[in-house]
C-alpha cells in the first residue's frame, strides 16, 4: 500500500502561509505513547553529574556550552532559567524544571524514532518537493508550568542553516496548546518576505559558545507587528509544518499545565550545510555528515 502524502489543497495551504496544521496526525494511542515516555524520561535523568545547562532564546545569552553543542548525537537536558532562584538554586522538581530535551531522539529512543522515521513523514516530504531531506534533530519542547518561557519571534533556518535555506519543522502537540498555556502563533505568509539575514553559529576563541553573524548581501526584513500573528488551536495529536522562513513565536507558560510538543527539523540534503552552524553531527566513516535520512 503506498503512503499517502499532502493532498493538492494542503500543499497549497503550506505555500501560501508557510505553516500547515494536521489536526489528529498523531493518534490518541500514539500521543499518549510519546507523553509517557517524555514523563518517563523526565523523571529518569541524574542530577548528579549535570552541568545545569539553561536553555534561552535571549540572542544576548549566547548559549553554547560542551554540554550543548555535543548534543546532536545524544539526548540530553536543558533547564528553564525561571527554574532557579537569584542565587542558583533549583527551585522547582526537576520534571518539572526542563525547557527541553534534545537533539538526537529520533536516532536513540525508539518510540520517537517511529513517530519520525517512517512512510508517512516521507510522504509528506516529497509532497513538499524534498528530494533528499535529512532529519538534523529532534526535541520536547516541554513549556512547563508558570515557568515555560516566552519564544520571542523567528526563524527556524536562522539555527539550522542550508545554503540555500531549506530547513521545515514538524511539530507535534502532545497535549492541547492554548493561549494560557504558550501555544505557537505565526504571521502567514512571512516566508514570502522575511529574508533569512543572519544565523547562529558557533563561536572559537576566547568567547566559546554560540552568536549571531549577518549573511552577506541579505537585508534583514522588518520585525512583524502584535497584530500580525495569528494563533490557531493546535489540539493533541495535531501537527504543525513550519517552513524554515516562517515568523512564529510563542509566549511564556504561565497556566499550571504544561504544553508538551515533540517537534524535529528537515533540511535538503542536495544542499550545503557547513561546519559554522552550532549543530555539528559527527562524521561517518566515510567522512561525511552522518544526518539521518528519511528516504530509505
Amino acid at each position: 500500500m503506498v503512503t499517502q502524502g499532502l493532498t493538492p489543497e494542503q500543499v497549497s495551504q503550506f505555500e501560501q502561509n508557510g505553516f500547515l496544521l494536521l489536526r489528529d496526525e498523531l493518534s490518541s494511542e500514539t500521543v499518549k505513547k510519546l507523553y509517557n515516555e517524555t514523563a518517563f524520561m523526565l523523571s529518569q535523568f541524574s542530577l548528579a553529574d549535570h552541568p545545569m545547562t539553561k536553555f534561552s532564546t535571549d540572542e544576548e545569552a549566547h548559549i553554547g556550552d560542551d554540554y550543548f553543542l555535543g548534543s546532536s548525537d545524544k539526548i540530553r537536558f536543558f533547564f528553564e532559567q525561571g527554574a532557579f532562584s537569584p542565587t542558583g538554586e533549583l527551585v522547582k522538581p526537576k520534571a518539572k524544571a526542563i525547557n527541553k530535551i534534545g537533539h538526537a531522539l529520533h536516532n536513540l529512543n525508539p518510540t520517537f524514532n517511529d513517530s519520525t522515521v517512517n512512510d508517512r513523514n516521507r510522504a509528506i516530504a516529497q509532497s513538499i518537493g524534498f528530494k533528499n531531506p535529512y532529519v538534523l534533530q529532534s526535541m520536547i519542547i516541554c513549556k512547563q508550568p508558570e515557568i515555560g518561557g516566552k519564544v520571542p519571534s523567528h526563524q527556524d533556518s536562522v539555527f539550522l542553516y542550508t545554503d540555500p535555506p531549506s530547513a521545515v519543522g514538524f511539530w507535534y502537540a502532545l497535549e492541547d496548546c492554548t493561549a494560557e498555556n504558550g501555544a505557537l502563533s505565526f504571521v502567514p505568509g512571512s516566508h514570502k518576505w522575511a529574508n533569512i539575514a543572519k544565523r547562529m553559529i558557533r563561536v572559537d576563541g576566547n568567547r566559546k559558545g554560540t552568536g549571531f553573524i549577518k549573511i552577506e548581501g541579505v537585508e534583514a526584513s522588518r520585525e512583524p507587528l502584535d497584530e500580525e500573528f495569528i494563533m490557531p488551536q493546535c489540539p493533541a495529536g495535531t501537527l504543525v509544518l513550519i517552513h524554515g522562513s516562517l515568523l512564529h513565536k510563542s509566549e511564556t507558560n504561565r497556566s499550571q499545565k504544561s504544553r508538551y510538543a515533540y517537534t524535529f527539523h528537515m533540511i535538503e540534503g542536495e544542499y550545503k550545510y557547513d561546519n559554522l552552524n552550532w549543530l555539528q553531527v559527527p562524521p561517518t566513516e566515510e567522512g561525511g555528515a552522518n544526518f539521518t535520512r528519511l528516504y530509505a
